[in-house]
């Protein structure tokens, strides 16, 4: 899996790591009602406000602080839909920040990260962070971050094994045959977990669009690109697929390898 960063081939994927804070196209879907809490702490505050005035588009209430101390108080108290967290960060520095708060409470935590902290994207996986996302960041992407609240309230948590194929969402891990794969981007991580928990079964490109882009799959090739990525990081044969196999003019099936 390289990193779970957000990437997918409609929205541009990680060159998104120089961009800045970009205008919204059409509203994401937001599964957790009408006024999720993002938790924001980032030491730029023009990154903090321009962040804060896009989400409310998206009808995203955000609570904002400057530092990592503040941080930690800020979740204690106000328990967000998801804590976005620089990995840049006076006082304390987002790594840490990520840690305490895992310790002691079950909410999405995303390190955000720029083009100097890539280095830290591995230590805070392993960590235990929900996702890591480019910085400065895009509104888009950090709407689409709910959707890892709302899984974590169905039991997005728990493990899934189909033959020789595991995938753990706690840990961003995917193993065949009891070897890890690299690090999948997180859109290709949540195609794969919904493809295994449906195992056997044919999901639609319909339902694969609603449950992982909403409106914002736009493209009309934006799943069939990540299938194919999809394919290569399982040793899937592209040309004659076992694992994720295509229903013709329906959508994919995913049958467990054999062991």
């Amino acid at each position: 899996m390289s990193s779970p960063m957000i990437e997918d081939a409609a929205d541009g994927g990680p060159a998104a790591l120089g961009a800045e804070v970009g205008q919204l196209a059409e509203p994401a879907r937001i599964p957790l009602g009408s006024h999720p809490v993002v938790l924001l702490a980032d030491a730029d505050e023009r990154i903090r406000q321009g962040l804060t005035a896009q989400l409310a588009k998206y009808q995203v209430s955000v609570v904002h602080c400057a530092d990592g101390a503040a941080a930690l108080l800020e979740a204690g108290l106000r328990k967000p839909d998801v804590l976005l967290v620089s990995a840049d960060l006076p006082l304390i520095d987002g790594a840490t920040v990520l840690r305490l708060v895992r310790r002691r409470l079950s909410i999405p935590v995303v390190l955000g990260v720029g083009p100097e902290d890539t280095a830290q994207v591995a230590p805070a996986l392993a960590a235990g962070a929900s996702a890591c996302v480019a910085r400065p960041y895009r509104p888009r992407e950090v709407a689409q971050l709910l959707s890892l609240a709302d899984r974590g309230q169905r039991g997005w948590d728990q493990p899934l094994v189909c033959g020789p194929l595991t995938l753990d969402p706690s840990t961003y891990e995917v193993r065949m045959h009891g070897v890890s794969t690299a690090r999948l981007p997180l859109r290709e991580f949540q195609l794969l977990h919904l493809l295994m928990l449906h195992a056997e079964k044919v999901i639609t490109r319909d339902q694969i669009r609603t449950e992982l882009w909403g409106e914002g799959a736009r493209r009309s090739n934006t799943i069939t690109v990540h299938i194919r990525r999809l394919r290569e990081r399982l040793g899937d044969d592209p040309h004659h697929p076992e694992i994720i196999q295509t229903v013709r003019g329906v959508g994919y099936r995913l049958v467990p390898p054999a062991g």
